[in-house]
């Protein structure tokens, strides 16, 4: 049986597809073609697809001008075509599955030269909550949850701001009642209700994620780390900066030194850990005692 949520998506996507490839749609047409009412096209477009480069005219649907896909792809076309699928493949079967699908419309060829593995955790079986905490975020509707944490479970009425990744997981960003900022893990999410009650989004928002990262942020004020890091994995380092606030402060023949920004110590403790023993916090003393300390205990085991 296919579920609701799995409808709006295949006929969101099928709509984005025929925008793209530069043709014009009208409500009517698409209300036939998909069996459904005016009125859930006519949201599609105003709620659901509203962020897309697309508007109305002569009673019909269209892409601007300039985000237009052309049907004979360049070969970096092909290639940016070739990867984006290829990241829809750790997303889990059916995500992946729908990307293809729509993918191959648009190229030329079957056989991809591109492999990425991120392992992203499937998502499949979130989609009816993820659209619905889509239109709440785009619409800036309050919502209620049933949140599994460590030690409980709680009825709590949140602010949905952003849906986000960080190493593979996906989380929903929200402020809490008292304005906090706040991450909850998507798969932990029972979604109750979508309320009426607005919200506004706090200018604060893009900048912290901006400069996030890890999951372990917070709206707390930032603080500077400082870290010294062997020159046998430096280059790693340079290459990839750990976020947006990475400095390099010094390099000689040894060690690279280079300062970030976090706002919370667990943003640092995994990624020190991670890269032992080539990797020493200089500032705050107190994170390069933390991994000492856990590194005691390990042993202890």
């Amino acid at each position: 049986m296919q579920h609701d949520y799995d409808k709006i998506l295949t006929r969101l996507t099928i709509i984005l597809s025929k925008l793209y490839q530069g043709e014009q749609l009208k409500v009517n047409d698409l209300a036939e073609e998909f069996n459904v009412s005016k009125r859930t096209i006519q949201r599609d477009f105003k709620e659901r697809l509203i962020n897309f480069p697309i508007f109305y005219e002569d009673k019909q649907w269209q892409m601007q001008k300039g985000f237009k896909i052309e049907k004979n792809l360049s070969l970096e076309d092909a290639i940016t075509l070739d990867i984006l699928e290829n990241f829809s493949s750790n997303l889990g079967i059916k995500f992946h599955s729908k990307t293809t699908n729509i993918l191959n419309k648009l190229k030329n060829r079957q056989y991809s030269p591109i492999f990425t593995k991120l392992n992203m955790e499937d998502i499949s079986t979130e989609y009816e909550n993820m659209i619905s905490f889509e239109d709440a975020i785009l619409q800036q509707y309050k919502i209620k949850i049933n949140y599994i944490s460590r030690n409980n479970e709680n009825i709590i009425e949140i602010n949905p701001l952003k849906i986000v990744n960080f190493e593979g997981l996906w989380y929903l960003i929200a402020t809490d009642s008292n304005d906090k900022l706040k991450s909850y893990y998507i798969k932990n999410i029972t979604l109750l209700e979508t309320t009426n009650i607005k919200f506004q989004v706090p200018k604060r928002v893009e900048s912290i994620l901006d400069n996030a990262i890890s999951i372990w942020f917070d709206d707390s004020e930032s603080f500077e780390v400082v870290m010294q890091i062997d020159n046998y994995v430096a280059k790693y380092f340079r290459n990839k900066p750990i976020s947006n606030t990475q400095k390099t402060i010094s390099q000689d023949d040894d060690k690279l030194t280079i300062s970030i920004m976090a706002t919370n110590d667990m943003e640092i403790i995994p990624i020190v850990k991670s890269w032992l023993p080539f990797i020493k916090v200089i500032t705050p003393k107190r994170i390069n005692e933390a991994v000492k300390q856990e590194a005691r205990k390990f042993l202890e085991l």
